[in-house]
């Protein structure tokens, strides 16, 4: 698919990969590696700016669970590539990413939450790097991932280490460093797990990137953008939907104009305006997926159908990713005049 866009890529692979096995895919309760691969190989891992948020947002529409795996990598690339700036020891380590060869996770509750570290890291006696103890609630790909970049905390420096997970992803066990699969009600497939690290030793080679934690909180907003594209996709799903059925071709046109608009604000919100952006993409998917429901009728409460699932997943984005802000912002759109 060397002519198409990134987007038209993406979309083609969406529907003809993602979607026709996504009820076998959440049966199985794993995202075959073969898909992450098959995205690589299509080089939608080159994707930077709106291709790469176009991308996220037709992979959500086909299957939301792959598309949460893949958007780790978003994350991951952006700090080795910045890591690299200083330390040319990554740059293998980003090609592969960029190239499909690996694939890579996220875990950086630590950084971007207020108050007490979600992992805290001790210098080891040896003094070659550091002992890690605490608990991260969400880590995505867990046995399906090659590395997981996580960050903890020393004192008020963050640190960013990339994890290798090779021997987790072969069945084995690492040391002091363990996945509790979480009973999600949508996205299983994600393979999500609380992780918890016991005394768990990881070298000072590790280490990509360093900061520190107030400035990486009161930078956390500009990050926010991504996730939106999840919510978009889901949207996108449901327009197509309905706009199947001419029955609801008004409706899946009006909702593919408020889509566009939703989209649009995501793109132009700055740091203090993207909470209310974000709240308002959820807001829309969970509306559209409500619609989707009611236009289906009585066999969107039986699983799996399309209905059932989308509705499932759009619980799901109402609190991913969220924020107080983002979560106020919905509160307030469910029950105005109601405290929050």
């Amino acid at each position: 698919m060397p002519d198409l866009t990134a987007r038209e890529r993406a979309r083609a692979l969406a529907e003809e990969l993602l979607a026709p096995q996504v009820a076998a895919v959440e049966a199985a309760g794993a995202v075959p590696r073969s898909h992450l691969d098959a995205l690589a190989a299509a080089g939608l891992r080159a994707a930077e700016g709106d291709d790469a948020l176009a991308v996220v947002e037709e992979l959500a529409a086909g299957d939301l669970a792959t598309a949460f795996v893949w958007i780790q990598q978003v994350g991951v690339a952006r700090w080795l590539g910045a890591g690299g700036a200083q330390d040319r020891r990554w740059a293998a380590q980003l090609d592969d990413l960029r190239a499909g060869r690996a694939h890579a996770g996220i875990a950086l509750q630590a950084a971007l939450r207020p108050g007490p570290a979600a992992v805290v890291a001790r210098p080891r006696d040896d003094g070659d790097g550091w002992v890690l103890d605490g608990a991260v609630p969400w880590v995505t790909g867990w046995g399906l991932l090659d590395a997981v970049l996580l960050t903890a905390r020393d004192g008020e420096e963050v640190l960013f280490l990339l994890l290798d997970l090779a021997v987790v992803r072969a069945g084995g066990e690492v040391p002091g460093l363990r996945g509790e699969l979480l009973p999600l009600a949508a996205v299983r497939a994600s393979r999500t797990v609380e992780l918890h690290l016991d005394g768990f030793r990881v070298g000072a080679d590790r280490l990509v990137a360093r900061g520190q934690h107030a400035t990486l909180l009161a930078g956390d907003a500009a990050g926010l953008r991504p996730n939106g594209s999840l919510a978009l996709g889901l949207v996108q799903r449901c327009v197509r939907a309905l706009h199947a059925d001419p029955r609801h071709a008004d409706r899946a046109a009006a909702l593919a104009a408020e889509l566009g608009s939703v989209r649009a604000r995501l793109d132009a919100a700055g740091p203090e305006d993207l909470p209310a952006a974000r709240a308002a993409a959820v807001d829309l998917a969970w509306r559209a997926a409500a619609a989707l429901a009611l236009a289906t009728g009585s066999s969107a409460v039986i699983a799996p159908s399309l209905a059932e699932r989308t509705v499932r997943e759009a619980l799901f984005l109402l609190v991913f990713g969220s924020r107080p802000a983002i979560r106020e912002a919905l509160l307030g759109g469910l029950l105005p005049g109601q405290p929050a």
